[in-house]
C-alpha cells in the first residue's frame, strides 16, 4: 500500500470540519492553528478541515519586515484586502470566497512517522479525486513564475491550480515518555477566485512594501476555467459548493475504506 494512503488507515477515526466561509478572515485563518494545539496535545484526533476565508492577504511574519509592510498593509487594507499574518513560510497569498482551504492534521509517535512527501500526498490525493469527478486530471509540479510554488503544486493543463504548505510542531512528553509530534498540512484549491485578480493582489503588496518580488498572473488558473462551458451555466458559488461536496465525499470513501 502506498505511504499516503495509509496514512489514513493509521488512525481508527477522522473528524471532517465541513465550515461555512468564516466572518472574520483572522478566525478562519487562526482555526487551523487552534486545531492543531489540540491535536498535539491530545485533545483531538485526527482531523480535516474544509473551508473558505473572506476577502484577504495572507503574508509569512518574515515578510512583515519588509521596509514599507506597515504602509502596505495600510493601503491595502483601505481596498478591501486586509494584510494577515501566518505562522508557516512560502509567499503572500490572497484568500476569498472562491478559494476552497483544505487541512489535514494529525499526530504521531515520533518526529517523521510519516515523509513530509506521504504528508503531501495524502494531502492532494482527495483533491485529486475531486477535481477527477468534476473531470479535470491534475498532476504534481512546481510551476515557474506562481505565488507560494512548490513541487507538491498541484497542475492542470500546465497550470497551478493548488498550492500547499505543511507544518510540524511538537508535544511535551506524554506520562508513558513518548515525544510526540502533530502535523498540519494545508492546501488551497482556485475554484471560482480569478487566479490573475490574485495575483496582482499580491505583486501589489511587494510592490508597496518595498519588495522586488513579482509572480506571473498567466501561469495559474481556476477549476471555473479549466471546466469552461460546463462552468458557465452554473450561478456564482454553485461551483464552489459542488467542488466540497466532491472533496468531502473523497476524504469519505478515503477514512471509510478497507485497509
Amino acid at each position: 500500500m502506498a505511504e499516503h494512503l495509509e496514512i489514513f488507515d493509521a488512525f481508527p477515526r477522522w473528524r471532517l470540519i465541513n465550515e461555512p466561509i468564516s466572518d472574520d478572515p483572522l478566525v478562519g485563518l487562526q482555526r487551523d492553528t487552534a486545531l492543531l494545539k489540540e491535536v498535539a496535545a491530545g485533545k483531538r484526533g485526527a482531523t480535516a478541515r474544509i473551508w473558505e476565508n473572506p476577502k484577504s492577504l495572507v503574508v509569512t511574519r518574515r515578510e512583515t519586515r519588509f521596509p514599507t509592510f506597515k504602509d502596505a498593509q495600510a493601503q491595502l487594507g483601505s481596498e478591501g484586502w486586509p494584510v494577515l499574518v501566518r505562522e508557516s513560510g512560502g509567499t503572500a497569498v490572497p484568500h476569498e470566497a472562491g478559494i476552497v482551504h483544505f487541512s489535514l492534521m494529525f499526530r504521531q509517535d515520533k518526529l517523521f512517522q510519516f515523509t513530509m512527501d506521504a504528508v503531501y500526498e495524502a494531502l492532494c490525493e482527495p483533491l485529486q479525486r475531486a477535481l477527477s469527478a468534476l473531470g479535470l486530471v491534475s498532476g504534481y509540479g512546481e510551476v515557474k513564475g506562481s505565488y507560494c510554488d512548490g513541487k507538491y503544486n498541484l497542475v492542470v493543463d500546465g497550470l497551478k491550480i493548488t498550492g500547499t504548505a505543511q507544518r510540524i510542531i511538537g508535544a511535551k512528553k506524554s506520562d508513558d515518555g513518548v515525544q510526540r509530534s502533530a502535523v498540519l498540512a494545508q492546501s488551497m484549491l482556485m475554484v471560482e477566485s480569478d487566479p490573475v485578480l490574485g495575483t496582482d493582489v499580491v505583486n501589489r503588496f511587494y510592490e508597496l512594501a518595498g519588495s522586488e518580488r513579482r509572480f506571473d498572473p498567466l501561469v495559474s488558473t481556476s477549476v471555473q476555467h479549466r471546466m469552461g462551458d460546463a462552468a458557465a451555466s452554473l450561478a456564482a458559488g454553485e461551483l464552489t459548493q459542488k467542488v466540497r461536496l466532491e472533496l468531502a465525499n473523497a476524504f469519505e470513501q478515503l477514512t471509510t475504506r478497507d485497509a
